[in-house]
C-alpha cells in the first residue's frame, strides 16, 4: 500500500511537468523569408523578422522595432514560447531542418504561415 501511494505520487509529479525535447536544429539565428496569410502572400515584410534561439533554453526575437526575449521549449512538432512576464503561447512547425523554419500560426482566427532561413 505505501509503495503504491509513492508510486502514483510519482507518476503524479512527472505526468505535470512539460515536455522540453528542445529540438537542437532550431539552436542558432533565422532570419524571414517569406509571411502567408490563408496561404496567400501578405504584405508583411518577414525580412524584419529575426529569431535567435539558444542552447540554454532562452529566444530572442524581432520585428521591425518590436523585441522580446524570454524562454523556448519544443514538444514534438509544437514550439512554445514564453516571454518575459507574459503567457506561453505555442505555434506549429511545419519545417524545421537545418536550414528551413516554418511556423503555422493561428492570429485572430486566421492561419498565418512564417517561413524563416537561417543565418
Amino acid at each position: 500500500m505505501k509503495y503504491s501511494l509513492l508510486l502514483i505520487a510519482f507518476l503524479a509529479f512527472t505526468a505535470c511537468q512539460k515536455v522540453n525535447d528542445k529540438n537542437p536544429v532550431l539552436i542558432g539565428q533565422w532570419q524571414g523569408r517569406e509571411w502567408l496569410i490563408m496561404d496567400k502572400p501578405s504584405d508583411i515584410d518577414a525580412t524584419r523578422v529575426q529569431f535567435e534561439f539558444k542552447e540554454d533554453g532562452s529566444y530572442s526575437a524581432s520585428f521591425g522595432e518590436q523585441n522580446q526575449s524570454g524562454i523556448w521549449r519544443t514538444d514534438k512538432d509544437k514550439l512554445y514560447t514564453t516571454e518575459t512576464g507574459k503567457m506561453e503561447i505555442m505555434v506549429k512547425m511545419l519545417t524545421v531542418n537545418g536550414t528551413a523554419l516554418e511556423f503555422e500560426m493561428n492570429r485572430g482566427g486566421q492561419k498565418e504561415i512564417l517561413k524563416l532561413v537561417k543565418k
